[in-house]
């Protein structure tokens, strides 16, 4: 983490913090307006965007819904031009973009032109910059620390949804949605742009190697390690070519077991604070349960970060996916009391603070190259299985006037992805990097 400078003979040597973890403490910033504002804020709008624009709950799932499709056709785009533009580039476009589309969605009165602005301008920038951009960085800057690294960048989104969203649902009960949205945009707009001239595209770029290491700990063949990099500072790297990887069963079984974590966990998110209202809880107590699973979410992310850079990091997701499915357990047998539903949250919490670790397998399996293009694949997968879960939910509750029946299959995905996770296969070096010196070093 740390790299050491020139210091005078028979001087303690100054150190200075690895310049990744700068990148890494930008990209927190960014996710935790994105997370505050826009994927935890959501749920603090779905109820009064659907009273506004005169909607069901399908019709305003089903913008979520599309808006998710959108980011899984983006992705792989996305991902390629952030493989050869930089992240720095796509990260301030996406901002831009971002920023003038909330301001654009206070301006709609139909649901056809909130639909555009919230496909079309919206969450093309939040999809590019904010999902593609900094991950991508922050896997060009690590390898040994990647788990624990882009844990930290995924706490950002916790730190918004506990931070900035209480503050977005109390701009939308008392000034209204609309006003809501000028300020996220405006601020987004404010914000990003000087943030994005911190990240850099890679350590080699300005004379460093990943993880802070010096000259000899790291023999770098551009080819990504076939097992968790944990115990051996002295590293081979294997970088995969996007078309390599893709032959691989390991990177398929990776996109479906991504697909079903997030596909579930948006399919109980985009509800949470209807989810509350039909505990018999009121909108402001909904607002402050979804705050609850991102505060609780911030320890999990560290923790969960740690733990996986020590241990196997398939199981590690795999556990808390059979947790998640058992926070599904929880909320279907509580009778509405505070306390039951803070306890659901309690264990629902697990499913968003391994978001930053579970990411981190694509570039423990197939190294640092393609990785932006890779993530973007795994991107369109898991957007069109996370398309159907929040539609199919706002569905069931309006023809039934409950939620029970869409949690219970959504219970089943959970322990569906667990399963995944549980059983990933480690994926085969290309023939060309299938040599024993390789795989020796690779492996420690």
């Amino acid at each position: 983490m740390e790299d050491r400078m020139a210091a005078p003979p028979g001087a303690k040597p100054r150190r200075k913090i690895f310049y990744g973890w700068w990148i890494v403490a930008a990209g927190a910033a960014l996710n935790a307006l994105a997370g505050g504002t826009y994927w935890n804020g959501f749920s603090v709008y779905f109820l009064p965007v659907t009273r506004d624009l005169g909607l069901s709950r399908t019709a305003t799932s089903f913008a979520y819904g599309m808006a998710r499709l959108e980011g899984g056709f983006e992705g792989p785009a996305a991902g390629y031009l952030v493989d050869r533009l930089g992240p720095r580039t796509i990260i301030a476009f996406g901002g831009v973009l971002a920023g003038i589309g909330f301001i654009l969605l206070a301006r709609t009165h139909s649901f056809t032109m909130f639909l555009v602005v919230y496909l079309g301008v919206l969450s093309m920038g939040m999809n590019g910059g904010f999902n593609h951009g900094v991950m991508a960085a922050v896997n060009q800057w690590f390898i040994r620390r990647k788990g624990m690294a882009m844990s930290i960048v995924s706490l950002g989104q916790s730190i918004g949804g506990a931070a900035i969203t209480p503050a977005v649902a109390a701009i939308v009960l008392t000034l209204g949605w609309r006003s809501a949205a000028v300020i996220s945009g405006v601020a987004i707009l404010v914000v990003v742009v000087p943030l994005s001239f911190v990240v850099r595209r890679s350590p080699e770029s300005v004379g460093l190697l990943p993880d802070g290491d010096e000259a000899p700990a790291i023999a770098h063949r551009g080819l990504a390690a076939t097992r968790p990099l944990r115990f051996s500072r002295h590293i081979t790297t294997v970088d995969f070519t996007a078309r390599e990887a893709f032959k691989t069963r390991t990177y398929w079984f990776l996109a479906m077991g991504m697909g079903l974590r997030i596909a579930a966990h948006s399919g109980v998110f985009v509800h949470l604070v209807p989810l509350m209202v039909w505990k018999g809880q009121s909108e402001a107590t909904g607002a402050f349960v979804v705050a609850f699973v991102s505060m609780i979410s911030i320890p999990l992310r560290i923790l969960l970060g740690w733990a996986g850079d020590k241990w196997n990091k398939q199981k590690v997701v795999g556990i808390t996916m059979f947790l998640s499915a058992s926070s599904l357990v929880i909320l279907l047998a509580s009778g509405g009391a505070l306390w039951q539903l803070l306890f659901f949250a309690s264990f629902f919490a697990f499913a968003e603070g391994v978001t930053g670790m579970s990411w981190s397998l694509v570039g423990d399996f197939f190294g640092r190259t393609s990785f932006a293009t890779l993530r973007g694949g795994i991107t369109m997968v898991y957007s069109l299985l996370s398309t159907i879960t929040p539609v199919f939910a706002g569905w069931v509750f309006d023809t039934t006037d409950s939620y029970t029946i869409a949690l219970i299959p959504i219970l089943g995905i959970y322990l569906t992805a667990g399963l995944l996770f549980w059983t990933l296969p480690k994926p085969k070096l290309p023939r060309r990097a299938a040599d024993p010196a390789t795989v020796g070093a690779a492996t420690g």
